[in-house]
């Protein structure tokens, strides 16, 4: 289990990947895209974010980090596993019968669902106006549906596509690996 502490924690560097790391738990979300996937909330200290999907709660734990409040849910019982940090509250549910529909939240983090309708119109009733919404996407199928739902739902739309190379040391030579491309959906409720 991994604990802050408020007085001496460091933002940045964001949590290494390795703390994720679980061969019976997806993921983690790694380092630069959680940098990337973040930098278009609106996060503020003491702000609100939902999370869906949370995989190892390795988003969770960076918005933790820089003072946020979060709710995380997931449907598999593994979210048991997470460790706990000071502000997060992880709950083992469906977005679609989330017990929060009447919460406001600043942002929503969809990470992994298989229900995407309902997970993106559940972002859209619990967020402010003016609340971000942020999708990782790992498929090109999935691009196609989230662009679909998430114009029509929010009435705009916007897409990163994020390659991320890193070098490794072979030998005496350093190769660089390509790690799959990702797509960041974000969009604000007007």
């Amino acid at each position: 289990m991994i604990t802050m502490s408020y007085h001496n924690r460091k933002i940045f560097p964001f949590l290494d990947d390795e703390i994720f790391e679980n061969l019976d738990i997806p993921g983690p979300t790694k380092q630069e895209i959680r940098v990337i996937s973040i930098s278009k909330m609106n996060i503020f200290p003491g702000c609100k974010t939902l999370e869906i999907g949370t995989g190892t709660g390795s988003v969770s734990a960076e918005l933790d980090r820089l003072g946020c409040y979060v709710i995380s849910i997931d449907k598999n019982k593994y979210i048991e596993k997470i460790s706990h940090f000071n502000n997060v509250e992880y709950i083992q549910a469906h977005s679609a019968f989330m017990s929060y529909r009447n919460s406001i939240f600043d942002n929503v983090f969809i990470g992994g669902t298989e229900n995407l309708e309902d997970s993106i119109k559940l972002a859209h009733q619990t967020l402010k106006y003016g609340g971000k919404i942020v999708i990782n996407i790992f498929t090109l199928e999935t691009l196609s549906k989230i662009q679909e739902l998430v114009s029509s739902i929010f009435h705009n739309f916007n897409v990163l596509e994020v390659i991320i190379i890193k070098g490794k040391n072979i030998k005496n030579h350093t190769m660089f690996l390509a790690q799959n491309p990702i797509y960041i959906a974000y969009a604000v409720k007007s």
